[in-house]
């Protein structure tokens, strides 16, 4: 078995950092493996799963033994670092870095804007005129 191709897709956010999907021996397709940053920053990659009528998620594919999964493992992680490198899928660390470095988050620009003096005396002003 050889893993032909891999497509990878970035995420929007949280741990999913992308989907990918890969092609075996140029004749079979699995889509939505994600690839996930655990603890201490470390990559793994996840088979596409679905969640059970008792409420656990189950894997709809997966490999049978340890040395195709690392083989799938190995090569979508390789395609991942390879997407970062070439700006195709965005790399969290350099966007923290960038929010750091002066062009806030949009958590941030809301938050300080909803936590600012102005907004808040803005409304209470409005209130009082309407008393009156």
């Amino acid at each position: 078995m050889k893993v032909t191709e891999v497509r990878i897709s970035p995420a929007k956010g949280g741990k999913i950092r992308a989907f990918a999907s890969i092609v075996v021996d140029d004749c079979f397709i699995i889509n939505d493996l994600r690839v996930i940053e655990g603890r201490e920053n470390q990559l793994f990659v996840t088979m596409p799963a679905r969640k059970a009528r008792n409420g656990q998620m189950r894997d709809i594919a997966h490999p049978l033994n340890r040395e195709t999964r690392e083989a799938i493992d190995e090569r979508v992680i390789e395609e991942y670092q390879s997407a970062v490198r070439h700006l195709s899928v965005p790399d969290p660390d350099n966007q923290k870095k960038d929010r750091g470095a002066g062009s806030p988050s949009v958590v941030d620009r809301l938050s300080a804007k909803l936590f600012s003096e102005d907004y808040w005396t803005v409304d209470i002003n409005r209130r009082n005129l309407d008393a009156d």
